[in-house]
């Protein structure tokens, strides 16, 4: 896997180095929540720029991981919150992802680089590009491998909506060439980029590239949408199994993120080289 050296595009503002290493982890349901506190065991509560974050410091690492919401909108309000507050070491974006590749539902996919689309229904175009950091794509990798976890690498892409049918998932890859889909990471690395915070990408497969969702989620993301997606459940009953299957899924790739996370926390600072030397 070659990964593309980070392109420089915007104002980036130096920091000088923290005494303590602070990493943003964001995620952006319940679920991947508790897959990260069963990982890190955050053992605190803390408030930044209004929002509520757990807390842990682990080999001289704090940890602060914070919950956004689904969607390009949330992630981008919660990250400009969090990260005004004070220095930065590194804003990582976790959770779980759609695979756009030949993959196994609990395989990693690690991001060198992140894009957006817009996906009217009819027409879809890419928009912007935000490297990610060549340094902490080397130690996920270096990770992933260790904890025995398979591993894809390269372009992550970030939609407005959830892109639940097969045919949309293989337009979207045709015209991205993206390794994995979710809903927050290109919101978190743009905002990350304009203040030089450096970006990591890393989620664990949760729904595959040929397979249809069992239903269109988006009906539970809209205010009144909630009746909607009830009554398209009611009137489609083989949608129940697909929800079953789903959350086998979820599952799966739940405890793989903590099984990540485990080995990552675990890690002493510094990049493995390609020689096997931590740098």
């Amino acid at each position: 896997m070659t990964i593309a050296p980070a392109q420089s595009t915007g104002c980036v503002r130096a920091h000088s180095t923290p005494a303590v290493t602070r990493i943003a982890v964001f995620v952006a349901t319940r679920w991947e929540f508790r897959a990260l506190h069963s990982a890190l065991s955050l053992d605190e509560t803390t408030i930044l720029g209004s929002i509520r974050c757990g807390k842990t410091e682990r080999n001289g690492r704090l940890y602060y991981v914070v919950q956004t919401g689904v969607g390009l909108g949330r992630a981008s309000q919660v990250a400009r919150s969090v990260l005004s507050e004070g220095v930065w070491t590194l804003a990582l974006s976790t959770g779980f992802a759609c695979a756009l590749t030949t993959a196994g539902i609990g395989d990693l996919i690690i991001g060198s680089e992140v894009v957006s689309v817009v996906h009217d229904g009819q027409r879809i175009r890419r928009e912007g590009l935000t490297p990610c950091s060549q340094d902490q794509c080397l130690r996920l990798l270096s990770v992933g491998r260790e904890a025995g976890i398979p591993v894809k690498s390269g372009t992550i892409v970030s939609t407005p909506r959830i892109i639940w049918r097969a045919d949309e998932k293989r337009a979207i890859r045709d015209l991205t060439g993206a390794v994995g889909l979710d809903m927050e990471s290109a919101a978190l690395a743009a905002v990350a980029h304009e203040s030089g915070i450096p970006v990591a990408i890393v989620r664990t497969v949760s729904d595959l590239l040929n397979e249809d969702l069992p239903l269109d989620f988006n009906l539970f993301l809209r205010p009144t949408g909630w009746l909607n997606g009830l009554w398209a459940l009611i009137g489609h009953p083989s949608s129940f199994a697909g929800l079953n299957r789903l959350r086998r899924q979820s599952r799966v790739a739940a405890d793989r993120l903590t099984d990540f996370f485990k080995g990552y926390a675990a890690m002493p600072n510094g990049v493995r080289s390609a020689a096997g030397e931590f740098q």
